[in-house]
């Protein structure tokens, strides 16, 4: 039964707390039929096919190469089996590009992607039809829900207890359907708690078909500083210099999770992130991927050796407790990062999953630092300077007016643009599956920000005067999603429609 977001806001909260349970009782059911290893298994090399998938965007195709994959984006899924052929010659090219496995694991890949979508479309599951239309659809489609399904490998090993064999090529005819028919309505329901809880905390109006952008581009969850917009400095290019020569037949290697540690420690080197709980976690990595690394991508370690490293590495409790999810929620599953499952009494990884642990853990150890805070604050101030920019907004050189501070100041068709930019930010697993939690950080952010604006307007005179503009509006910028009915607030989420919106204010401030 599906069930969407827009449907979910006709319920009221205790109906919709039903669907959410009923939702995750679907998925443990489903699942609870199929043996543990056999699943787990063929999940984890389905998810490395899909990993790659993703990935193919970034790898370095040179100029021939480049334009078959381009024609490869457009290609429909449908093609790759009425014309075997054509399969068979991608594989080949992908085998020279790469290696045979890999070609063969993004063969079949496709091969159950047909497979699903003729399923979905026969079950007018229209968005996943349309997401799996062709190659480029399918990365941005398995990149939507990249969440979900490493979500699903989390709850595996506390739900699977039968004896079905979980086949490897019809892990998306098991998995996919989950994702669509409970997992998304599920976050959709718990959206609409805590935009509901969030709007009457705020004393809002709950006739509002307001939906919360909580992730950021790519579907990653938002951070105060991506290390994309870290300028390196001279000690980080030092550090660079250790990095290892990666191979051109593979998209993952252990070798390219040594060198993300690498990267992270050169991109933020001025926060000092020996100071903080990073080593350990660096360390305790870069000995899984050296000791404990399978065939250059899988880890094996029994749960007694991956305690001897804990204690060998100095591990904090928060550590150890974050790299083994032991919860059987989905929503908890969701919200986890931890890198191991186990599997047959042994703990099991992937370098993709050591590495967006990595990156979430480095997350976790910077936001406690003062200094780090306030140098994202100005990071994210040039993040949306230069999308205005973008938008068509001449930004202003300006920072200080008589001792007065400011974000970022534009002028666009003799209107000053104050923006204001808010660096605040929380963690999604803190707030997004409590919706009371959820209301309250969004109050506390609301109430700043329309005092923030206030203070703007009370100081407005500064920047007429220093610009000779009579003529100015203030806006403000999040980094954290918030619910508001206040058009000057926008999230950083959807910068995008900033023109927009200005646009609709500029009109309604005319005489």
């Amino acid at each position: 039964m599906k069930m969407d977001y827009r449907l979910s806001i006709e319920l009221d909260d205790r109906e919709i707390l039903d669907r959410i349970h009923m939702q995750e009782s679907a998925i443990r059911e489903f699942l609870q039929v199929y043996e543990p290893k056999s699943t787990i298994f063929s999940w984890l090399d389905t998810l490395r096919a899909i990993e790659e998938c993703i990935n193919l965007l970034m790898a370095d195709w040179s100029a021939v190469e480049g334009a078959f994959f381009s024609d490869l984006l457009l290609t429909p899924v449908n093609r790759f089996l009425s014309d075997p052929t054509y399969l068979i010659a991608v594989r080949e090219r992908m085998a020279a590009k790469f290696n045979a496995n890999f070609a063969a694991r993004f063969g079949n890949l496709i091969v159950q992607c047909f497979a699903i979508r003729h399923s979905f479309a026969l079950h007018g599951i229209h968005g996943a039809t349309e997401g799996l239309a062709n190659i480029g659809s399918m990365i941005g489609y398995f990149q939507s829900r990249r969440r979900h399904l490493v979500a699903m490998l989390h709850l595996m090993p506390h739900v699977c207890r039968g004896n079905k064999p979980f086949a490897p090529l019809d892990t998306l005819n098991v998995v996919l359907p989950l994702v669509e028919l409970y997992a998304l309505p599920m976050s959709g329901c718990q959206t609409v708690l805590n935009v509901r809880a969030a709007r009457e905390k705020l004393g809002l109006s709950d006739g509002t078909n307001e939906e919360l952008a909580m992730l950021s581009p790519l579907f990653l969850e938002p951070e105060r500083a991506p290390i994309v917009d870290m300028p390196i400095t001279a000690d980080g290019i030092e550090i660079l210099k250790s990095r290892e020569q990666l191979r051109d037949d593979r998209l993952f290697s252990a070798a390219e999770l040594r060198n993300d540690i690498i990267l992270i420690e050169a991109a933020y080197a001025e926060f000092d992130l020996s100071a903080s709980d990073f080593p350990p976690c660096s360390k305790l990595i870069r000995k899984l991927s050296t000791d404990y690394i399978d065939r250059d991508f899988w880890i094996a370690i029994t749960p007694p050796d991956l305690q001897r490293l804990f204690r060998r590495y100095a591990a904090s409790r928060a550590l150890q407790d974050a790299f083994v999810n032991k919860s059987a929620s989905y929503t908890h599953c969701l919200s986890t990062y931890a890198p191991m499952v186990l599997v047959g009494g042994i703990y099991r990884s992937t370098v993709t999953l050591l590495s967006r642990f990595l990156y979430n853990w480095r997350a976790r150890c910077l936001d406690r630092k003062k200094r780090y805070q306030i140098r994202s604050g100005f990071i994210f101030e040039h993040a949306v300077a230069a999308e205005l920019g973008a938008q068509g907004f001449e930004v202003q050189a300006i920072t200080r007016v008589s001792r007065a501070e400011f974000d970022v100041v534009t002028v666009k068709d003799g209107v000053i643009w104050n923006v204001q930019c808010k660096n605040n930010f929380t963690h999604l697993d803190q707030v997004g599956s409590d919706a009371d939690r959820f209301a309250r950080y969004n109050r506390n952010l609301a109430k700043a920000y329309e005092n923030a604006l206030q203070k703007e307007v009370r100081r407005e005179h500064l920047l007429k005067k220093h610009l000779g503009i009579d003529h100015i509006q203030h806006m403000l910028v999040s980094r954290f999603p918030v619910v508001t009915d206040n058009a000057r607030i926008l999230p950083f989420t959807r910068v995008g429609d900033f023109a927009k919106r200005a646009e609709a204010l500029a009109r309604e401030a005319k005489p």
